[in-house]
């Protein structure tokens, strides 16, 4: 099985932001939010995408997912009467391909690590895991430009990314293999409200999101002892 996976990662306080692109758990892009700058991190992924143009338009993508969820986050926490601790929201989404060929696309966005709101992919609609998440649902669902949009890039322009990048980064472990890979138009990401997909077992790229999480949210919690002492 190989997997494309994106991933965002908002810690409050602090509005700590981080976004990772993992290929079969292998990071090969990042961002930040004291660069704000989408970085590639793979020498597969700088041949696979060379035009500067990309990487500025990556960069662009991720601070609107960046402001969205930020927002969402204070949405959530003001919901759910939180006011105080290190709280964090992420957005996870990406395709995988089996062994026999098929496709499957997920996208989920998770509150203090547990799902809340995934996108269905076969109702085309975003759908609520517990009460407090129906409310979101409801203002997403009458308008279903967002959830339409996202579909069609979970089952199509992410699985054409998948193949293309994969040929690209087998290509790097082939001795003497020439660079190639078909040209990919890939649709560009879609800006809209967020969602999640079907839950899936954990993986290296997931464990790697974890991490990062931790961190920041370890970051966040001692910014916020050392702010309470001053």
């Amino acid at each position: 099985t190989h997997t494309l996976e994106y991933s965002y990662s908002m810690v409050a306080p602090g509005s700590r932001f981080t976004s990772v692109g993992l290929l079969d758990g292998e990071e090969f892009m990042y961002y930040d939010s004291n660069t704000k700058k989408m970085t590639p991190k793979t020498e597969w992924i700088k041949k696979a995408e060379p035009d500067s143009s990309y990487w500025e338009k990556e960069t662009q993508d991720v601070g609107i997912q960046q402001d969205w969820l930020q927002g969402k986050l204070l949405d959530l926490n003001s919901f759910n009467q939180v006011t105080e601790g290190v709280n964090t929201l992420q957005r996870v989404y990406g395709c995988e391909i089996d062994d026999n060929g098929v496709t499957r696309g997920y996208d989920k966005s998770i509150y203090n690590g547990k799902v809340f709101i995934s996108l269905d992919l076969n109702t085309g609609t975003w759908t609520a895991v517990d009460e407090r998440a129906k409310s979101f649902t409801q203002k997403w669902n009458p308008e279903r430009k967002s959830a339409d949009s996202w579909k069609r890039f979970l089952e199509g322009t992410c699985v054409d990314r998948l193949k293309r990048y994969k040929s690209y980064s087998t290509k790097k472990k082939e001795p003497g293999g020439a660079d190639g890979g078909a040209d990919g138009g890939a649709e560009e990401r879609s800006d809209g409200e967020s969602g999640g997909g079907p839950d899936r077992g954990p993986d290296r790229g997931q464990i790697a999101i974890t991490v990062v999480v931790m961190v920041l949210a370890l970051a966040a919690a001692v910014g916020v002892v050392i702010y309470k002492r001053c």
